[in-house]
């Protein structure tokens, strides 16, 4: 299975370095050619007040640009929102989504 990547932000700083992050991402992800399984997305806690931004495998190079670390990928008790990328990743990166 390929690593997946995470960085968590807090508030004061999560729109700021998000905004970083989908400047970054949209001139690798045309120039790859738009590959479904390339996409970021987000989680949102509101207790702790951390965003953490999840970057796919195919994003990695992406994700330690802005110093991500690598992670967990089991996103079932996760609230994902797709940051970039195309709307059918999530069909792509979580076939198994649909079953629950």
């Amino acid at each position: 299975m390929a690593t997946w990547y995470s960085i968590e932000l807090d508030d004061g700083e999560a729109a700021k370095t998000l905004q970083k992050i989908m400047n970054a991402f949209m001139p690798k992800y045309i120039g790859s050619g738009r590959p479904l399984g390339m996409a970021i997305f987000t989680s949102h806690n509101k207790e702790t007040k951390i965003t953490t931004a999840y970057f796919s495998p195919q994003a990695a190079s992406l994700a330690m640009q802005f110093g991500a670390d690598s992670c967990e990928s089991d996103f079932a008790d996760v609230e994902l929102s797709l940051l970039v990328g195309d709307e059918n990743s999530i069909d792509y990166l979580f076939p198994e989504a649909e079953e629950r």
